[in-house]
């Protein structure tokens, strides 16, 4: 039932998406905030949504497959497609990661000094987080640094700003609790505790991923599938574009959520847009399968959709059913599968790498 209620509500908060030609999306005509369009009559409107409800998934999947099969020719072009190759390489849309503001190395000395005499600056007194801003920016540059100098006064300046509540601050310093940076031991548990309070805080998208990230993987906190589904829909509702990726690919092999591998293509294109490289390249090997070919045990050329989830999340009359895939070998044992975990790993690896 908890599969069913997401499963409602990611396709309710998804209607601007799903409204692309590929079919009605259902909606609560008694909330004030829904308006139909004026030539959509109410019966007919409940009466195209009782349709669309009767479809099973399988249906609905390939009903969006025909419709984004339609635009494959506008995708290749926008994101200037390649077959045959891992990744987009548009120079539209370079490689990056976050924090995506870290300054280079021959404005940084004198960005330290900035910060010395920050409050005294025009800008401060015009706008008062300028100097959280730029003591963020310095910090995240020293931690890109190779000696260990240059990274301890890094961590130690985030940690600083991040104590004040400064929302960037918070989630940089529990990536790099998590990672070990500066020499530091990982800690994953107080990794977790900052990203949490960030994102009751403030629902930082990038907070909320890295959270989704650590309950999708276990690290540092106990896994949770569906409260992982639930906190990448919150940053890819913030357009995430990592989010959207990770999101759609929970949708497409019912991780977490009633499988629905139409609406995961909505949010792979939704990150494919945003300029997820890993995401375009994922899109193209969906749309361009080969019916009958082998892909060694996976659904397409991506190899990351395994075919015995999509057979297990389906039964032969094509409805949902609760796959009972996850990170232990069986359902409240310590011990965790580890081929489930590092397929895991590798799908967040690539999803923060292909930006």
């Amino acid at each position: 039932m908890a599969h069913r209620k997401l499963t409602q509500r990611l396709s309710a908060n998804s209607a601007a998406f799903l409204a692309a030609g590929v079919g009605w999306q259902c909606i609560n005509v008694n909330d004030e905030r829904t308006s139909l369009p004026p030539s959509i009559g109410l019966p007919s409107f409940r009466a195209a949504c009782e349709n669309t409800n009767s479809e099973t998934e399988s249906q609905r999947f390939n009903r969006a497959l025909a419709h984004h099969r339609s635009q494959i020719s506008s995708y290749r072009d926008k994101w200037e497609y390649r077959a045959n190759s891992s990744a987009t390489t548009s120079t539209k849309t370079p490689s990056r990661s976050w924090p995506d503001d870290v300054p280079p190395n021959e404005e940084l000395g004198s960005l330290l000094e900035d910060v010395k005499y920050c409050a005294r600056s025009p800008n401060f007194r015009s706008d008062k987080d300028y100097c959280s801003r730029l003591s963020f920016r310095v910090a995240s540059a020293l931690l890109m640094q190779f000696d260990d100098e240059s990274q301890k006064k890094g961590f130690d300046m985030l940690k600083a700003l991040a104590e004040t509540g400064y929302p960037d601050a918070m989630v940089y310093y529990g990536m790099c609790l998590n990672d070990g940076r500066a020499n530091m031991d990982p800690n994953s548990d107080a990794a977790v505790s900052w990203f949490k309070r960030c994102s009751d805080t403030y629902e930082h998208p990038q907070s909320l991923y890295e959270l989704g990230v650590a309950f999708y993987t276990g690290e540092g906190v106990v896994e949770d599938e569906e409260e992982a589904v639930r906190l990448f829909q919150g940053a890819a509702e913030q357009s995430h574009p990592a989010a959207c990726y990770m999101l759609g690919d929970c949708l497409l092999d019912g991780t977490g959520v009633e499988m629905d591998r139409g609406l995961a293509m909505k949010w792979l294109v939704r990150a494919a847009e945003l300029g997820h490289r890993g995401a375009r390249s994922r899109v193209m090997a969906v749309l361009e399968k080969k019916e009958g070919e082998d892909y060694a045990g996976f659904t397409d050329a991506s190899r990351q959709s395994l075919v015995e989830h999509t057979v297990h999340s389906a039964n032969e009359d094509g409805q949902i059913v609760r796959r009972k895939t996850t990170l232990r070998r069986k359902i409240g044992d310590g011990v965790r599968n580890p081929s489930e975990l590092a397929r895991r790993q590798t799908i967040v690896s690539k999803s923060r790498k292909d930006l």
